[in-house]
């Protein structure tokens, strides 16, 4: 069919246009269908055929792209680069296909270009036509291909296009801790000029400056100025405008970002990306004159931390006629302009391309990778798993999976993904490679070698990878010869290929011997490679050889190249150091400061450099700096006072004689009750005004028998994951003074030829590196009474007298020995010739009973709570995962209250995520990405309790997480200011009142909490400035744990027959779920069978049943019916009946066991965990029975204890009913044996029996 245009009005013909665009379209979608099912269903060479055979098709455009995408990560099904230069010949708007594919394999293989790839991007940035953003990134590749090949002046003609601001003032590092630091507010906003000074995250004083050198590339990398890690980081510049007018601000970022110019807001992304330039567009208004940049960058979880800004026009042009300076200049503050977010224009074209063809698989494919270009997680993710419906097992959407997993740092996602891709296409190079790579692992040399040869199969066996692979088997086969001669060969054949340079230098220089065609090698490789490593090898090559000269030069030569390389300076400087050229050694590190004047340790090595040179008072003074910048730099702080004449700091300490307190011990006949006695337990703290601290423990302990030898034959240091440490002695003492060294293995000492009447000797020194807040704070605790006896006790510790300390004792105040010793307090607690704390049947928990000295110099629980929610607030932020589980749990569900939101939440989690606390999966502090949590299905305390507050905060519910102490460690650990929580949950705060819930039990009901857990210490973690206080678990809202009982029994000759019904409540229903909901029917009734019988041995049950035992929505009651005969169990004396009545939590004499005097407290939370109990017990009295003997009525009731026992006879059938409740659930020491005699009564009462005749 012919169409003719003549004749048609403009208006006409543009709407024709639209339509033949369609028309076209919608053929290229029906002629491409097969092809794009063969592809998508991983029938790469299908695909490929019918690809090809729909070139000679009006689809001929999207038939190149599909051939481009089919080679994209399958080289061996051809080029996926010249299938894309044919596309682009073709193609009269290239753009947005060219910015999707930009970082693929399509498009850029290497940094070094071919020259057919150099010639393409050359023409590209050429071009008048294209947005701007694919100029500078053109010119930005042409750049780096010439920086790799040491072309230096063609690098930098190319980045001299790209039009970025490089002039920039930066200051740092503010605290950015999970993400913390983003919203917070920050004096640079209001302080542009050079003598502002701001506050680090260390407390060091810092201010604006200008670092004389950047990076290549135009990318403001703030690696090489600052420790940019978990920080917040500035730059401010300041453009000069001829004229006022409107442009675009252009940003791209590793890291988050907020923007403002001239003090405007203009850009603020909280979602840390790894983008390209111009990710963010704003419309913005240049005053005429100067204009204020103002960028904020934070990292915590990005791995990276820069920048790139360019002013352009509505094309990405750079705007002529600006200039920048770094230095502050007067400007106009911005207050009324409206910004315009510009949305990026490959973006904006392929999702309108979705929206108009939502069968065509080639712009879900297109706009995934435009996303992911982004870093726009959510979004890729989004377009990824809408394809994924109608294709659930392509490798190639996979292959995009893993990679979105891997930016998101998904292990999960890629591992499954990848285990996904080996089973659905096991022939796929990428399959292979992971087949090879697990070969490996396993040592499975002789399948790594057959999954080399599929892939030599494919690519032939000159290919790069395949000739490593043969080089890397014929290794760890020990092959000498065959890898020589691999390496030879590959070598020969890729000569720019490192890994093949290294090899061959590795047989010249060890196999050969022949060190100057090693040199060779390396020289011929770095005469037109830019490679920092074998750079470092080859001048190490020199200064082995005492060339020192020319190794120098390759240093300096880098540095030339670089001059940004701050590590380099540094690197330098300590080669210097060595030779004793300190001048030069000065000079080196003093340019490393200027370009990072905030880095502690260039300070330090300048203070050594100055203390070798006898310049004793710089030195002194670079010290400081150093630790004011790190205060927990110990190296640094030793060295200073070393520089100061100051003592070192143990010396403010007393000595112990280990040899002498041995002989001096008493024989172990003094202790015939005890198995250890500890002969000197101390701690010896150092709090430096820094706020650096250091502690070193020490311990003495002689074996007195058997038990004492099994116990302490291991020993551990007390090491936290924030601190190092230093074994400095472990070791046995025998009776004679021979010292037998332990074996240790890190923190763990094993004491091999231990006997009775030996000591044990350990000596450690611990070192603080907490972070962020912390890290000038010191918290501890020390017992001074305990499960042994000890003759010597004491802790020391020298605090800073600027540094505000805080001590408290739990149960009895010692007081210390203070004394003022030049910059510090010395305080001394000590405690001689103690007995070892008796234990007492259900005594409480020994921080609650023993003498603790609590320490802190953390001001008040406002800060940890402000610390902690810095910590994990930024955590809690609905990623895709969370707002996709939200929207499953809520879609469609209309007019719910915040109660029923949170309560289908907390069961979401509660039934699909499994409690798991793992060293290595998970920090003790940070809680894991709650995506990451969703994904993996697993998750502690504090990963499922975030998890909860970041589904309710995208359900619109306010919820925030709950620090705990639990209450088996308990009511009074906490009595200072500390870290020392145990578990995390989550408050709700609804209607005005709050509810506690605990997320790591698959069983308990909403705003339940168990008797256990029931005042345990909690900590509300917000951001309020002051007022945060500890409280106990005991909300109102709870649900109160109860458990009704009713029981019919009849007299059945000897035997008693029993049914009971009950239902729990709460709390009280965990049990029975976690007991019987995983059963089989046999199983549980067996299980209640063994049940009953520890109490009734003859038991046997004959019917079993529960109702809301499964897991679903009516969590809060579980109903159990059961019938059983207990038999025997009615005794008879003559005429005479006797029927105990079976009471279900009858007291029992063997519940606790006191003796006077008691020493503490009776914990009955210990052995009751419900609050209140009931049971009803109905007994048919028998045809031609009697009662002759019955219960009375009892009513006992004191502050911890109500108990009542009724009865009431109706005909044949006597009711008894029995109610228990817990009021107060400690008893003094003082009243317990006074308790003791009113639980005798409950205990008689409930073993009354009936007498019947």
């Amino acid at each position: 069919m012919q169409f003719t245009t003549r004749g048609l009005p403009r208006k006409g013909l543009l709407f024709f246009v639209i339509f033949l665009a369609r028309l076209v379209s919608a053929e290229a979608q029906n002629t491409l269908k097969p092809a794009w099912d063969a592809f998508l269903n991983n029938d790469r060479a299908g695909a490929k055929v019918k690809f090809t055979q729909a070139l000679s098709s009006p689809a001929k455009s999207d038939a190149l792209l599909g051939l481009a995408l089919v080679c994209e990560y399958d080289a061996s099904q051809g080029n996926a680069f010249s299938y894309f230069k044919q596309f682009y010949a073709q193609q009269p708007a290239p753009a947005p296909y060219l910015y999707a594919l930009w970082s693929t394999p399509v498009l850029n293989q290497g940094i070094k270009k071919t020259p057919d790839a150099l010639a393409f991007f050359n023409q590209l940035a050429q071009r008048q036509d294209l947005d701007g953003s694919l100029v500078a990134m053109a010119n930005g590749t042409i750049s780096k291909h010439y920086e790799e090949s040491l072309q230096g002046q063609e690098a930098v003609k190319y980045t001299a296009k790209m039009g970025t601001i490089s002039q920039w003032q930066i200051t740092g590092e503010f605290e950015n801790i999970s993400s913390s630091g983003f919203d917070k507010t920050y004096e640079t906003l209001a302080k542009p000029q050079a003598d502002a000074v701001f506050t680090s995250k260390y407390g060091a004083p810092v201010k604006w400056f200008t670092p004389p050198f950047a990076r290549r590339d135009k990318w403001f990398d703030y690696a090489y100025y600052f420790d940019f890690s978990n920080s917040v980081l500035f730059a401010q510049t300041f453009v000069n405008s001829a004229a006022e007018q409107e442009v675009q601000l252009r940003v791209g970022v590793s890291g988050s970002v907020k923007t403002w110019l001239n003090d405007q807001l203009v850009i603020a992304e909280a979602e840390e990306c790894n983008n390209d330039l111009d990710t963010y567009i704003r419309k913005v208004k240049l005053h005429k004159g100067y204009n204020r940049i103002l960028v904020q960058i934070g990292e915590s979880t990005a791995g990276n931390s820069n920048f790139m800004v360019r002013i352009t026009d509505e094309k990405g042009v750079p705007v002529s006629g600006l200039s920048a300076a770094a230095s502050y200049q007067p400007y106009t503050k911005e207050h009324t302009y409206k910004v315009t977010t510009i949305p990026n224009f490959a973006e904006a074209f392929f999702e309108k391309q979705v929206a108009q063809s939502p069968d065509d698989p080639l712009n879900y494919l297109l706009l995934a990778k435009t996303y992911m270009r982004s870093d726009k997680v959510y979004e890729t993710r989004h377009i990824l798993e809408k394809i994924r419906k109608k294709y659930p097992n392509s490798t190639y959407l996979n292959t995009l999976m893993i990679e979105l997993f891997a930016r998101n740092d998904d292990r999960t996602g890629q591992e499954t993904t990848r285990e996904d891709v080996k089973t659905s296409d096991p022939e796929y190079p990428l399959s292979l490679n992971l087949f090879y790579d697990n070969a490996v692992e396993k040592k499975n040399y002789t399948d790594a070698e057959l999954y080399a040869g599929k892939l030599e199969k494919l690519f032939g066996g000159d290919e790069e990878s395949v000739l490593e692979k043969k080089l890397s088997i014929a290794g760890f086969n020990k092959k000498q010869d065959e890898l020589i001669k691999v390496a030879e060969y590959a070598y020969g054949k890729h000569p720019e290929n490192k890994t093949f340079v290294t090899y061959k230098y590795l047989i010249e220089k060890e196999v050969r011997k022949n060190n100057q065609e090693a040199i060779s090698v390396i020289k011929k490789y770095l005469a037109h490679n830019e490679d920092w490593e074998l750079t470092s090898t080859l001048a190490q090559i020199y200064f082995d050889t005492g060339d020192a000269p020319s190794g120098l030069k390759l240093y300096s030569d880098a540095i030339a190249r670089d001059p940004v390389s701050v590590g380099l300076y540094s690197k330098l400087s300590r080669i210097y150091y060595q030779l004793q050229n300190y001048a030069k050694a000065e000079e080196y590190v003093n340019k490393a400061i200027q370009i990072a004047p905030y880095i502690s340790g260039y300070h330090s090595q300048l203070a050594a450099i100055y203390n070798a040179q006898d310049k004793k008072e710089n030195a002194i003074a670079e010290y400081h700096t150093s630790l004011s910048l790190s205060p927990n730099d110990y190296s640094a702080i030793r060295e200073l006072r070393k520089l100061e004449g100051k003592k070192d700091v143990q010396d403010y300490f007393g000595k112990t004689d280990a040899l002498q307190l041995v002989k001096a011990a008493p024989p172990a006949s003094a202790y015939p009750e005890d198995n250890v006695l500890i002969l000197n337990e101390s701690v010896q703290t150092v709090i430096y005004p820094s706020g650096g601290s250091e502690e070193k423990h020490s311990m003495l302990a002689r074996i007195l028998n058997s038990k004492g030898l099994e116990k302490w034959k291991e020993y551990g240091a007390d090491v936290s994951g924030w601190q190092s440490y230093i074994i400095e002695t472990a070791e046995v003492i025998k009776s004679n003074g021979t010292k037998v060294p332990a074996e240790v293995n890190e923190t763990e000492m094993v004491f091999t030829n231990l006997e009775i009447g030996d000591c044990i000797n350990v000596v450690y020194k611990v070192y603080n590196y907490s972070k962020g807040k912390l890290a000038s704070k010191f918290w501890s605790t020390f017992y001074f009474s305990h499960g042994y006896p000890y003759l010597n006790t004491s802790y020391s510790v020298l605090v800073a007298k600027n540094q505000p300390f805080s001590y408290q004792f739990s149960q009895k105040e010692i007081v210390p020995v203070k004394t003022s010793v030049d910059e510090f307090d010395l305080y001394t607690w000590k405690q001689e010739n103690q007995p070892g704390l008796l234990y007492e049947d259900k005594m409480p928990p020994m921080k609650d009973v023993a003498n603790v000295l609590h320490l802190t110099t953390i001001p008040a629980w406002s800060y940890v709570a402000n610390w902690y929610n810095d910590l994990a607030s930024a955590k809690a932020k609905p990623a895709y995962e969370v707002k996709e589980a939200v929207a499953g749990l809520l879609d469609g569900k209309k007019g719910l209250t915040d109660r029923q939101k949170a309560e289908m939440i907390y069961n979401y989690i509660t039934r699909n995520i499994t409690y798991s606390s793992v060293s290595f999966r998970q920090s003790g502090l940070v809680p894991q990405n709650p995506a990451t949590v969703l994904n993996t299905r697993i998750g502690d305390c504090k990963d499922v309790s975030t998890l909860f507050v970041s589904m309710c905060k995208e359900a619109g519910v306010s919820a925030q997480l709950v620090l705990v102490n639990t209450r088996d460690n308990g009511i009074r650990s906490m009595i200072l200011p500390s870290i020392d929580f145990n578990h995390c949950i989550a408050k709700l705060a609804l209607d005005g009142k709050d509810y506690y819930l605990e997320l790591t039990s698959n069983y308990l009901p909403f705003s339940s909490i168990g008797g256990g857990s029931i005042n345990s210490i909690t900590l509300d973690i917000d951001n309020k400035p002051t007022g945060s206080a500890l409280k106990l678990l005991a909300p109102l809202t709870r649900k109160q744990n109860v458990v009704e009982r009713k029981t019919a029994i009849k007299v059945d000759n000897e035997d008693l027959l029993v049914s009971e019904t009950n239902f729990k409540v709460a709390a009280a229903t965990t049990y029975t779920r976690e007991k019987y909901l995983e059963l089989s029917p046999k199983d549980r009734l067996k299980q209640m069978q063994d049940g009953i019988r520890s109490t009734y041995p003859s038991a046997e049950v004959s019917k079993l049943e529960f109702k809301n035992l499964e897991n679903t929505d009516h969590r809060d009651t579980v109903f159990t019916s059961i019938d059983y005969n207990i038999k025997g169990d009615v005794k008879k004396i003559g005429g005479i009946m006797i029927v105990t009545l079976p009471w279900s939590n009858k007291a029992l004499a063997s519940d606790f066991t006191v003796t006077a005097p008691r020493a503490f407290p009776l914990d009955l939370s210990q052995l009751y965990s419900n609050d209140t109990e009931s049971e009803v017990i109905s007994l048919q009295v028998p045809e031609g029975k009697n009662v002759i003997e019955n219960l009375e009525p009892v009513t006992l009731s004191n502050e911890f204890i109500d108990y009542k026992i009724s009865l009431k006879q109706v005909g044949k059938v006597i009711t008894y009913s029995r109610n228990f409740k817990i009021k107060k659930d400690l008893v003094p020491a003082d009243q317990v044996m006074a308790f003791n005699d009113f639980y005798k009564k409950i205990i008689a009462a409930d073993n009354k029996q009936v007498a019947l005749r």
